[in-house]
């Protein structure tokens, strides 16, 4: 192999590595354009529909004045404070349904969900201790978050509405000592609609609306008690409209889940249980247009490597190789192809952005070449562009259904069926004769 080839084999690694930094630019920008604005963007997005949708359940307790005891200047001092014991519901029973109603601001997409959520209390006066049953007892409605906009809401204490409903917003706590019925129980139905964005979370252990000294009681011996939630004929049914889901960290995972091709139930259910842990779920994000242009951007030098590796070897077997300028406006091609996804995407659907992009980079490959060689050659470098640009660019919007991508097991197979066809089709390609046979 003489110096001339070895110059024209560094030209091309030369544009190859020009494109590349062109690539690693433009992933840098669309990069910039999705996450630089997607903080600023999702503080909007809350604004209107809420933050995460934590649902606090109404709280049944009665107050309980403990001492402390400590030292001061060397002196032994006792101090009294107040201490919210919960009294934990005997049974209950929660349906939640929610529904995605994603908004898009700009060119990115926020998962925003609409929530529905009833739940019905059970309590029993029995599970008070006998000295405080006489002590008023109180309800706190759990309505805490500020930025949540509840509509529809709807309290009723032994099926009997609260009002006014002042109570509820402003989240002070009801006296239902008088509620108690004859029986000593006492049933809590509340209801409400609302939104939220990015996660659900239901607390079981209601802390959220507890205070640091509340949660943490210190003992006699100097360690602390974190306050645990009995689950008694606890039943939670969520209902979603999908099929793609996660779940926070720390939460419990469901006991039973059904599944068709439009909804997905959870249900949670136990009966003398005792947890420190809530239930949640994370809704599915949309792919961003802007992410997945960064992602196709970064990848795009491997899908050119493959390219050129094979029209290089095609031209050596047919006598017929490219000139170096051939090999720079083949490689332009192939950037339009990134240039119209990542700028289109933000006015057209993505799919249909990425559509066009795939006919247009490849309407250039083609009637660029067919007027270099034959008809068959052309179609033949159009077939694969497709296969290595547009399949390995298409990949990267499919996951599974455990949110992994496939695009690294589709490169794994074209290139073990490249590497194959290749030595094949050069097994008995005289290397060391190759500037001869090439002048023959």
């Amino acid at each position: 192999m003489n110096f001339k080839k070895l110059v024209e084999f560094g030209v091309i690694a030369f544009i190859f590595f020009g494109f590349s930094v062109a690539w690693l630019v433009l992933g840098a920008v669309n990069d910039d354009r999705t996450y630089g604005q997607t903080g600023l963007l999702l503080k909007r997005v809350q604004n209107s529909y809420g933050g995460p949708l934590i649902i606090t359940p109404p709280r049944i307790y009665y107050e309980v004045i403990k001492e402390r005891k400590g030292k001061v200047s060397g002196f032994d001092t006792v101090s009294s404070y107040k201490v919210k014991e919960t009294v934990d519901p005997s049974a209950t029973d929660v349906a939640i349904d929610l529904s995605l109603d994603r908004k898009k601001v700009g060119n990115l997409w926020f998962p925003v969900f609409v929530s529905t959520y009833r739940g019905r209390y059970e309590y029993e006066l029995e599970a008070i201790p006998e000295e405080y049953r006489s002590d008023p007892l109180l309800l706190l409605p759990g309505l805490n978050s500020s930025e949540s906009i509840f509509r529809s809401i709807e309290l009723k204490l032994n099926e009997k509405a609260v009002q006014p409903l002042s109570k509820l917003v402003s989240n002070t706590p009801i006296d239902v000592s008088q509620k108690i019925t004859g029986d000593t129980k006492l049933i809590v139905d509340f209801y409400y609609e609302t939104t939220g964005t990015e996660y659900l979370l239901y607390e079981l252990s209601n802390q959220g609306s507890q205070s640091a000294e509340e949660r943490r009681e210190p003992l006699v011996d100097g360690t602390e008690r974190k306050r645990l939630t009995r689950l008694d004929r606890f039943n939670l049914k969520l209902t979603t409209d999908f099929l793609k889901y996660d779940f926070p960290e720390r939460t419990i995972p469901y006991t039973s889940i059904q599944k068709d091709e439009k909804a997905t139930d959870f249900e949670w259910q136990f009966d003398k249980t005792v947890t420190g842990k809530n239930i949640g779920v994370i809704v599915p994000e949309e792919i961003n247009p802007g992410e997945i242009a960064a992602r196709i951007s970064f990848f795009a030098p491997v899908s050119l490597l493959f390219f050129f590796v094979v029209l290089t070897i095609f031209g050596i077997l047919g006598k017929s190789e490219l000139h170096l300028m051939h090999y720079f406006l083949l490689a332009a091609t192939f950037l339009s192809f990134h240039l119209i996804f990542s700028y289109s995407a933000d006015h057209l659907s993505m799919y249909m952005a990425f559509g066009i992009a795939s006919l247009i980079s490849c309407l250039l490959t083609y009637s660029y070449v067919v007027r270099l060689r034959e008809q068959r050659y052309a179609v033949i470098t159009t077939l694969l562009q497709l296969l290595y640009l547009v399949v390995f660019s298409w990949s990267f919007f499919y996951r599974t259904e455990t949110g992994l991508g496939i695009t690294g097991l589709i490169v794994t197979i074209v290139s073990v069926l490249t590497l194959f066809a290749l030595m094949q089709l050069t097994a008995k390609l005289d290397w060391k004769n190759l500037d001869a046979s090439h002048e023959n």
